[in-house]
C-alpha cells in the first residue's frame, strides 16, 4: 500500500469533464475524477453505515463493467463498500456469503484498490476490513485483501464537511487512537502508532474545539495525519469496547458512528483505569493498564491543557450532543464480539449501564444524529 498525506492548496477545484462516460455525481473528488483518462463507472449509491442491499448493487454494477481498478471517494463507508466491490467483484455467488464467512474470500483479488478519503477519522482507508449492516445484525468484510493498494489523504477534500460530521469523524479517529493504545491485542509497533496519533490529535482537537470550525488548512492537516496514524494502529490491534458497543446505537437508533463511539469512549477511559487484577485481561496486567491511561491523560494535558475525557466532551458538544441520555439497548450481544473481548478490562451489561449513567451528568435531552 502507498499512503500519500498531500499539504493544502489553495489553488482552484478541477472542473467537470462532459466527455467521461459515467453516471451523475457531484463534489470537487467527482470531478477530479472525470479528469481521468479511462472508462469510469461511478456508484453513487452509497449511504452512511451502508447495508447489505448497497454492496450487492455496487458489487453487480462492477461484475458487470469488469474494472481493472476500484476507487473508493467519500467518507468511511463509501470506503467500505470500495473494498467489498474490490474483492468481491471476482467472485462467484451472493456477496452475503462473504459478509457471513470472510474464511471463504480468495486469498488475493486482481483489481486494484485505491483509496481517497474526503473527511478525516474513519481510518477505514488504512484499514483491512469494512463494516456492512444486515438489519440490526454488524456484517464485517475482514481480510487482508480488503486493504487498499494506494491510498491519497488530501485534507483540502475535507473542506466543505459540515462541522458536526467532522466533529463526529474526529471522535472516531481519537477513539481509534485511544483503543488501539490500550488493545489487548496491540503490539509495540501498533502501540507507538496510537500514541503518536493522540499525540497528534489533542492538540487540533483543542484548537477546533475552542475555535468551533475545521476551516484552517494546517490544522485539517494535522488531524488528517493523526487520523491516518490511528488507522494504521488499529489494522493491527483493531477497535475495543466503544466500538463494540457504538454499533447498536448506529443500527438501531440511527447516531452517527463516530459519536456513538465517542458517548462510549468517554466513560470507559475511567472504567479501564480502574482494571484491577481480578478483571483485567490485558496480557501485561492491570498496573500496565492503568499506565496506559495515566499515559494517554499527560499526553492530552500537555498537548492540549486539557485530560481526554473533556477532548471527548467537546467533540460531543461539537456535534450536537450538548446534553443527551444513553439510548436503552441489549448490550449483551455487542459485548459477545471480539472488538468487546479487546477491550483491557472484562465488562458485563450492568457496566455498561453504569458506565454510561455516570457519564451523562448533564440534563437529559433528545439524541440528534445528523449525517
Amino acid at each position: 500500500m502507498t499512503p500519500v498525506i498531500s499539504s493544502p492548496t489553495t489553488e482552484g477545484r478541477p472542473t467537470r469533464s462532459a466527455s467521461r462516460p459515467r453516471q451523475s455525481a457531484e463534489g470537487a473528488a467527482a470531478a477530479t475524477v472525470d479528469r481521468l483518462d479511462a472508462d469510469v463507472r461511478c456508484y453513487a449509491g452509497v449511504r452512511p453505515n451502508p447495508v447489505l442491499a448497497q454492496v450487492r448493487e455496487a458489487v453487480a454494477l462492477a461484475r458487470d463493467h469488469r474494472p481493472d481498478a476500484v476507487v473508493g471517494i467519500g467518507g468511511g463507508s463509501a470506503m467500505d463498500v470500495a473494498k467489498c466491490v474490490a474483492v468481491l467483484a471476482n467472485c462467484d455467488g451472493d456477496p452475503e456469503g462473504y459478509l457471513l464467512d470472510p474464511g471463504t474470500v480468495p486469498a488475493d483479488r486482481s483489481t486494484l484498490l485505491v483509496q481517497v478519503p474526503t473527511i478525516a477519522g474513519s481510518g477505514s482507508e488504512l484499514t483491512s476490513f469494512a463494516t456492512v449492516y444486515l438489519g440490526y445484525r454488524k456484517l464485517s468484510l475482514d481480510h487482508p485483501s480488503a486493504r487498499a493498494d494506494h491510498v491519497l489523504i488530501d485534507p483540502d477534500l475535507a473542506t466543505t464537511v459540515p462541522v458536526p460530521m467532522a466533529a463526529a469523524s474526529a471522535l472516531d479517529a481519537l477513539a481509534q487512537a485511544v483503543e488501539s493504545a490500550w488493545a489487548v491485542a496491540a503490539t509495540p509497533a501498533s502501540r507507538a502508532l496510537a500514541v503518536r496519533a493522540v499525540e497528534t490529535l489533542a492538540p487540533v482537537i483543542a484548537a477546533v474545539t475552542s475555535g468551533g470550525r475545521f476551516a484552517d488548512p494546517g490544522l485539517r492537516t494535522e488531524l488528517a495525519r493523526g487520523a491516518a496514524l490511528a488507522g494504521a494502529a488499529i489494522n493491527t490491534s483493531r477497535t475495543t469496547a466503544a466500538h463494540a458497543l457504538s454499533y447498536a446505537l448506529t443500527a438501531r437508533h440511527g447516531i452517527v458512528h463516530g459519536t456513538a463511539v465517542g458517548l462510549h469512549l468517554r466513560w470507559l477511559i475511567g472504567f479501564n483505569a480502574a482494571a484491577t487484577e481480578a478483571d483485567t485481561r490485558h496480557p501485561d496486567g492491570a498496573a500496565a493498564v492503568r499506565q496506559l491511561v495515566d499515559d494517554l491523560q499527560r499526553i492530552c494535558v500537555d498537548a492540549a491543557g486539557t485530560p481526554l475525557e473533556d477532548l471527548v466532551d467537546r467533540l460531543l458538544v461539537m456535534h450536537g450532543l450538548r446534553d443527551f441520555r444513553m439510548p436503552h439497548c441489549d448490550w449483551r450481544n455487542s459485548l459477545a464480539s471480539g472488538r468487546a473481548e479487546n477491550n483491557p478490562r472484562l465488562l458485563s451489561p450492568d457496566d455498561v449501564v453504569a458506565g454510561a449513567a455516570r457519564a451523562a451528568t448533564r440534563r437529559t435531552a433528545t439524541v440528534i444524529a445528523r449525517g
